[in-house]
């Protein structure tokens, strides 16, 4: 008997970032809802290795193809042509892309000028677009217009079966949406956050009587890792004020040197390193409150999710979609993007918040969490499917 052709090929040649968590629960989704999956993967030795070690469950239910060449270059010489020969040898009916973005840019500016994709992907591409910055600001910078353009001719010939947009905002302004191209899909958290706050801080070593403020995940300066230490700098003369850094951090050292000054008084830890998922978990749980001082950052954010499922209120920037959540749900305080000063304004308030205020955001925080839950995004990615594959 012939073998049945797999349902879905998912597309991830990286492995950085949130990249394998997403894959992980991409593909557990699909799995678990009878599809049948195949990798396009980095095959080579290390990429492999991590692949496979930290997604070692689900290696025995999936099938692998390499998007890379034995010389380590592109299948066919560009992605495009990687993702096209990979469906080809896969014969999965339907392409899905974990992140859009990963040819999004040049397959849209292409089609604009009439240069199409692969005719075997027509009808078959699906996936997550985190920056879709052209449906966002259509005009501006002019590169913005282009992709619009393209992305017109894509639709209208039918290109696309499914994209996943990550703000609820943007899909109620796109007034027709397409005929229902477009989805919602939460920025997801998993595991339990509920451990109790003595707890995590005696496992991460940390003091149990101070406001502990957490900064989380990578030390790039558009995170803002930098103005919390200067707010942190001129705070530290408040005993109660103590910061938490997870996550790898390598990228400045003047700043890391500022932190570990920090560290000497007593006033900061760093966990500059992969943070495990128990590290996870004990880093949200931990803490009073959860910084993003993002800098011009566009879209959505893991770290809210988290801070959300630990029902811990956050302090972040005054932009963009986090602002937009944070004011709506109540889950915190905002201030002027890089504005130091009322950075730590926003930093003393948590410290002198009472109880009640503490109980209000944890209240809203929790009730936040549900809409970004692993069973929310599961729910969300697998509705359109449901008449899709037979």
């Amino acid at each position: 008997m012939k073998p049945v052709d797999p349902d879905i090929l998912i597309f991830e040649p990286r492995i950085v970032g949130h990249r394998l968590t997403w894959l992980r629960y991409i593909t557990e989704d699909f799995l678990d809802s009878g599809y049948t999956i195949v990798w396009a993967v980095d095959l080579h030795s290390r990429a492999r290795d991590i692949i496979e070690e930290q997604l070692v469950p689900l290696f025995p239910k999936v099938s692998l193809v390499s998007v890379f060449n034995e010389n380590g270059g592109w299948r066919g010489g560009s992605k495009i042509t990687s993702l096209d020969e990979c469906r080809k040898i896969s014969q999965a009916k339907h392409v899905f892309l974990n992140e859009l973005d990963e040819i999004a840019s040049n397959l849209l500016r292409r089609a604009a000028l009439g240069i199409y994709p692969p005719s075997s992907l027509k009808g078959r591409l699906s996936g997550v677009y985190f920056r879709p910055r052209f449906l966002t600001a259509p005009v501006w910078p002019p590169g913005n217009i282009i992709k619009a353009a393209g992305f017109r001719r894509l639709c209208t010939q039918d290109w696309f079966r499914y994209i996943y947009l990550m703000d609820e905002y943007l899909i109620s302004s796109l007034k027709d949406n397409n005929k229902g191209l477009f989805h919602f899909l939460p920025d997801p958290w998993s595991g339990d956050f509920s451990c109790p706050s003595e707890d995590a801080r005696m496992a991460l070593d940390i003091p149990v009587n101070k406001i502990v403020f957490l900064f989380y995940g990578i030390g790039d300066r558009r995170k803002g890792l930098h103005l919390i230490v200067d707010a942190m700098e001129k705070l530290v003369s408040d005993p109660r004020i103590f910061l938490l850094c997870a996550g790898t951090m390598n990228h400045d050292r003047t700043l890391l040197k500022r932190i570990d000054i920090l560290e000497k008084r007593g006033s900061a830890k760093m966990i500059n390193r992969y943070i495990s998922e128990e590290e996870e978990r004990f880093s949200f749980c931990s803490a009073d409150v959860v910084l993003l001082p993002y800098i011009h950052h566009y879209g959505s954010s893991g770290v809210l999710s988290r801070a959300a499922a630990a029902g811990k209120m956050v302090i972040a920037s005054d932009e963009g979609l986090l602002a937009k959540r944070i004011r709506e749900h109540h889950l915190g305080f905002l201030f002027q993007t890089e504005n130091i000063h009322e950075l730590q304004q926003r930093m003393n308030e948590a410290v002198l918040l009472n109880n009640e205020g503490r109980n209000n955001f944890r209240t809203t925080s929790l009730h936040y969490a549900t809409s970004c839950s692993r069973e929310a995004f599961r729910n969300a990615l697998l509705s359109p499917w449901h008449s899709t594959i037979q």
